[in-house]
């Protein structure tokens, strides 16, 4: 009989039986055929009288938040510099030139149709209902909550048929705007906008408090609610340079502590956001705000860099900022990378308050819509075991348009979700590490039920590719020992100098350090038909470090490429020449390779004295002098890992070199974490549990040995 909030509508008359959707009123029985004059009166009258109670509602909780914001005040505003600041009230708003943007989802269906999705014994049911708003068809589908323990078959089920399930969710959701937007689209405020087709809601707007009533309070960001708060986020678009002031000025308004970037500055040849913070050590005024530099951090994929933000009347406090520099335009996200980045922030200590965590990209939409929903889903997940992508990306664009802008962000979250859920993080201070791993030791057996445990969730979660994840090797298996292991193609390097008769393949995959994107090259030793592949590949990447996970003695095609010191080769087009060569704990060569027209280049190879597995040498110290080497050698340059498959101990060459990293910058340490990541590259390296136990032990002794080396001095 009834529908909408509160049940305050009754069901049109015309409806058989006089029931309806409890939502959006719409006959579930059909219409009554006949003419009923009285019925039409009446249903009028109640339509009326509905719609009073409707508006009289939304201006009492739109003058609610505006008051709560600061918008309703009785003082005049101040103006900035008495300048260019205008009362709204002496402007007309002018929206000739503007389209409204209302595009609304449409699907094909004519009828209420339940899908069911069966995944591992659940059943999930999509209902989709449709609607008449005007003469225009949309289909709003109402999505039950996902168990976090079923993301992954959920996501198996959608993608089948091309990804139709998640074209079917992504197509349900309200797209344009769907609720005023006249500050934005006022002429004196149209040039803060990045695009004319992404402006801020009215209602949920940012306004910056201290112009309040006059033009300079425009900011194109909105107030994002969520898991924990109202307003728990605000999602902003990159500013100008004419906007920096507006930009710091909301910064400090809501006493921000954390700004999420998630944009370069520039991307290919598109400026995407003006570099709106001082250069390191300096200090600039934006407007009233006094920003200062204090440090910087860079890691693969993200940068942190910490700001003393100071403004009279305000107690200066810091500011850190998040830049994730990895996203990729037109690719697909890694969504391990950015689970680790949610997490890095996550990790971040804050003062106690209540002030917005502060997201933006370009737009303020696509990849800011992205971020903002894996953090809500996640602590929402975290607590009640399930989460709903779909209803949250609707909630938000309640609030903000078009918020998580792009099928491919959609389907991303989703895929984020999937990450964060399967493997809770394991980061450990240095001394949790250490009292671990010297409990395993008492033990007497480092392969410990626990260890075998995280790598046989490592196992489960490799990365499973199809064939055509390594089309590329198999069209070239003939430059592959037979001992080689398959490559991930969109991981692979191509080789950009060019030689007579020879093509662009290397067998190699790219892999990051743990503050450099692809500062690993892993590959394996040369046969003597490609040794001028392996040359092309060190020289095209600048890698001046070399390390080699087998004494080159007992590899015969390394006389193919390595010569004698004090000698030199021809591998045409290039000329080698062993200039030094150092035995101590490790080997050190120098090499030059010479190529006619070029500057000659310089590399350095470093390989251990005795095999893995020998008598002669523990393993262990073996391996630290060889991540020792690696991170005193320069670091602006990519570090070739060589091994007799391209992947036995490579992997745990490059963990121990990444843990270590981590312990240096951030004195904590996730080695469960550390090992996912490259096995995401090549799911073959740390693939036995020896090799897994090994990497716990070479770090716990270069800790050791750091900790001897700080108490000696």
């Amino acid at each position: 009989m009834y529908y909408g909030s509160n049940c305050n509508s009754t069901c049109s008359l015309n409806c058989r039986n006089q029931t309806c959707d409890s939502k959006s009123g719409y006959c579930l029985e059909g219409h009554e055929t006949e003419n009923n004059p009285l019925s039409a009166y009446v249903g009028g009258f109640v339509g009326f009288l509905s719609l009073v109670v409707i508006i009289a509602a939304v201006v009492l909780l739109y003058r609610r938040q505006t008051i709560e914001r600061g918008v309703l005040r009785s003082p005049k505003p101040k103006l900035r510099n008495g300048s260019s600041c205008r009362n709204y009230e002496t402007l007309e708003l002018d929206t000739s030139t503007l389209q409204e943007e209302t595009r609304l989802a449409r699907t094909d269906l004519d009828q209420t149709e339940v899908k069911r999705h069966v995944t591992t014994g659940k059943v999930y049911e999509k209902l989709q209902v449709k609607n008449s708003i005007g003469d225009m068809g949309t289909y709003q589908q109402l999505l039950l909550d996902i168990p976090i323990t079923e993301i992954g078959s959920v996501i198996t089920e959608m993608q089948r048929d091309n990804a139709e399930g998640f074209k079917r969710d992504y197509a349900s959701l309200p797209h344009g705007e769907r609720s005023p937007c006249d500050a934005g689209k006022l002429s004196i405020n149209r040039p803060k906008n990045r695009f004319q087709k992404t402006l801020p809601y009215d209602h949920s707007r940012v306004i910056l408090r201290r112009y309040v009533g006059t033009t300079c309070d425009y900011i194109n960001a909105n107030y994002i609610s969520g898991a924990e708060r109202n307003n728990e986020y605000i999602a902003a678009q990159g500013p100008f340079e004419t906007t920096l002031s507006e930009f710091w000025e909301m910064v400090c308004q809501d006493q921000i502590q954390q700004i999420i970037m998630l944009t370069n500055l520039t991307e290919g040849e598109k400026v995407k956001c003006y570099k709106y913070w001082p250069n390191k050590g300096k200090t600039e005024t934006y407007g009233t705000v006094s920003v200062e530099f204090i440090e910087e951090m860079v890691y693969a994929f993200f940068t942190k860099r910490r700001f003393i933000v100071s403004q009279q009347g305000i107690k200066s406090y810091a500011v850190t900022q998040f830049h994730y520099t990895t996203w990729p335009d037109h690719e697909t996200l890694d969504p391990l990378c950015l689970v680790i980045f949610h997490n890095h922030v996550a990790n971040e200590t804050v003062a106690q308050g209540i002030s917005p965590t502060l997201v933006h990209c370009s737009t303020g939409t696509g990849r800011t819509g992205t971020y903002i929903a894996l953090d809500y889903l996640y602590k929402t997940g975290k607590m009640s075991g399930s989460v709903n992508v779909a209803e949250y990306v609707k909630t938000m664009r309640e609030n903000r348009m078009n918020m998580v802008e792009t099928f491919n962000q959609y389907v991303a979250v989703f895929l984020a979700l999937q990450e964060a859920f399967q493997a809770k993080p394991a980061l450990q201070s240095k001394k949790q590490f250490l009292n671990k791993v010297t409990s395993l030791m008492k033990k007497g057996n480092m392969i410990s039920t626990s260890l075998k445990e995280e790598h046989e969730i490592l196992k489960k979660l490799c990365s499973a590719y199809t064939d055509d994840g390594y089309k590329a090797e198999k069209q070239h298996m003939e430059n592959s020992g037979k001992d080689a292991v398959l490559l991930v193609n969109k991981y692979r390097p191509h080789l950009t100098s060019t030689v007579l008769a020879r093509g662009s393949f290397i067998d190699a995959i790219v892999a990051s350090t743990y503050t450099k994107d692809n500062g690993f090259i892993i590959t394996q030793y040369p046969s003597h038909d490609n040794v001028v592949e392996f040359i092309r590949l060190i020289v095209d990447y600048e890698c001046r470090t070399v390390i080699c996970l087998d004494p080159l003695h007992h590899i015969k095609s390394s006389k193919a490429w390595m010569p004698s010191p004090s000698s030199e080769m021809v591998v045409s087009p290039y000329r080698v020449v062993c200039n030094t060569c150092k035995e101590t704990d490790l080997k050190v060569s120098t090499l030059i390779m010479h190529k006619e027209m070029e500057e000659p280049f310089c590399i350095t190879v470093a390989e251990p004295i005795y095999e893995f597995g020998s008598k002669l040498q523990n393993d262990v110290t073996c391996l630290c002098n060889l991540v020792s080497f690696a991170l005193n050698r320069p670091r602006n340059s990519p570090i070739a890992v060589i091994s007799m498959d391209g992947a036995s101990m490579c992997g745990v060459f490059c963990a121990v070199f990444n843990a270590i990293q981590q312990i240096t910058m951030d004195d904590n340490i996730d080695v469960f974490r550390t090992v996912r990541q490259l096995q995401t590259r090549r799911p073959e390296l740390c693939a036995t549990q020896d090799e897994y136990g090994l990497i716990y032990q070479a770090i716990y002794e270069y800790i050791q040995g750091l900790s001897e080396y700080v108490s000696l001095n």
